[in-house]
């Protein structure tokens, strides 16, 4: 699918951004890959926080084009869908990657606990770290 199908299947609307609300985006992800790194936490609650960085991400190079997706069942999926329409083949990797660690953090905060490893976490903040460079790089209108 392309944006204009998104928006004709109401899972995408257009929307005015401002400056302030990129930042603000950006303070989530930068407060999100902090705790992801906290000793003390969880395997499980670490990888949960880096993915809603990385979700975060995804949303903040929508809302540059002046989109935003529609908060409902499946909206990460679509965000992340969505993304890689903005970025293109290069991100098409990470956002694979990034789709698996969605269906693992749903069944962290829904299904089970104690699923996580220390080396899953670590492999998703790399990644996390990856996807913010891929995406500051690209951030055009």
């Amino acid at each position: 699918m392309n944006l204009t199908e998104w928006i004709k299947a109401g899972e995408l609307q257009k929307v005015e951004v401002t400056e302030s609300t990129l930042k603000d985006i950006l303070r989530l992800v930068e407060r999100d890959l902090k705790d992801a790194q906290l000793d003390g936490l969880s395997e499980d609650r670490r990888f949960a926080t880096a993915y809603g960085a990385v979700l975060n991400l995804a949303s903040y190079i929508i809302r540059t084009q002046g989109y935003r997706v529609v908060g409902k069942v499946g909206h990460h999926k679509i965000t992340f869908d969505v993304a890689a329409i903005v970025l293109g083949k290069k991100s098409h990797d990470l956002i694979d990657y990034f789709d698996l660690c969605r269906r693992k953090r749903n069944k962290v905060d829904y299904d089970a606990a104690d699923i996580v490893s220390e080396t899953e976490v670590k492999e998703l903040i790399k990644n996390a770290l990856l996807f913010k460079a891929l995406i500051l790089k690209k951030e055009v209108k």
